[in-house]
């Protein structure tokens, strides 16, 4: 049997994205950008635990690898997984499992889906072509990995670039001159000392998905150095981004004032790209701006570049982002 159990027909089912088990009875998935729920696939706790067994099998792992409740797992044909049990799960097992497209998503598709327009293509890769440090941030369910993705793309052939990942997701099959490299044991504490492993890699490019913590101040820091860097990071806008980097700059602890911590993050960064799903579930790029510095009150100088109208459901390029792209 399939090691995704009684879930394998889900999971076949190329217009799945996830699947999530909250509970035995509690099961649903997310089909084409819409929830649906299942109903009396799992009797009990019992066949949940047993599928994890099985999913922790297929990567061979067993369950007590699952350090304090959680584990996170990357399948062969990079589906990730994450499982809670006791003590964090309190209704016992769960699983959430995130599948990667088949067929890559590409700038076409975007704008078939009208994620961006072609303006707002065309400033997303003169960013990257031109090497510019990119923060990539957007909300819960955005789409971060899937643009990364794109942006990745983008990216001179000719350059060399280097990826790294708590658990890898990012799809660079498209790309020469890629090496990909991920944290041993997908703990985020790694991810310090891998970003700068990956300095020493002769990248033209470092990709870093995700930022989650001090490791942010190390990143920046290489953009500062003058290496071109792309990095991810969960966000509610683009000004929340940047104060979410000054956080976990100061959660490394090193001895400087935020003043310091500030200066370093908005001279680092060049551009932020923010990618948004919106209530109705539609997901746009609705926000690239570049960052100028910081003002006399600590608050990032932004100059917008593009910019989407929620209620008039319209894309605008700015002056800014007509001369970047003229």
């Amino acid at each position: 049997m399939s090691a995704f159990g009684k879930l394998q027909h889900l999971y076949e089912n190329k217009d799945i994205s996830e699947i999530i088990v909250d509970r035995f009875d509690d099961v649903y998935w997310e089909e084409k950008g819409k929830i649906n729920e299942a109903s009396d696939l799992f009797k009990d706790e019992k066949e949940i635990f047993k599928l994890i067994e099985s999913l922790l099998a297929s990567v061979n792992r067993k369950t007590d690898s699952i350090k304090n409740g959680f584990a996170d797992l990357r399948l062969g044909d990079g589906t990730r997984v994450a499982i809670t049990t006791a003590p964090i799960s309190i209704n016992g097992p769960s699983l959430v499992i995130r599948k990667l497209p088949e067929n890559s998503v590409n700038f076409k598709n975007l704008k078939d889906w009208e994620v961006l327009n072609e303006e707002g293509q065309r400033i997303c890769e003169a960013l990257m072509k031109s090497g510019k440090n990119v923060l990539l941030a957007g909300n819960a369910g955005s789409g971060k990995t899937t643009m990364a993705n794109i942006l990745i793309d983008a990216i001179d052939s000719s350059w060399r670039v280097v990826t790294v990942e708590k658990v890898a997701e990012l799809d660079t099959k498209n790309r020469k001159r890629t090496l990909r490299l991920e944290t041993p044991t997908a703990c985020h504490t790694e991810l310090n000392d891998l970003i700068k492993k990956a300095s020493l890699m002769r990248a033209d490019t470092l990709v870093i998905n995700e930022f989650l913590g001090s490791e942010v101040f190390e990143a920046i820091k290489l953009m500062r150095e003058g290496y071109s860097v792309l990095g991810t990071i969960a966000a509610e806008g683009v000004s929340d981004a940047l104060k979410k980097c000054e956080l976990f700059c100061l959660m490394g602890q090193l001895g400087i004032g935020i003043n310091e911590i500030k200066y370093h993050v908005h001279s680092g960064i060049d551009a932020v790209i923010f990618q948004e799903r919106l209530e109705s579930g539609k997901r746009v790029i609705s926000h690239i701006a570049t960052v100028d510095g910081i003002s006399d009150r600590g608050e990032p100088l932004l100059t917008t570049l593009f910019s989407y109208d929620e209620a008039a459901k319209e894309f605008y390029t700015t002056a800014e982002g007509k001369k970047l792209i003229s």
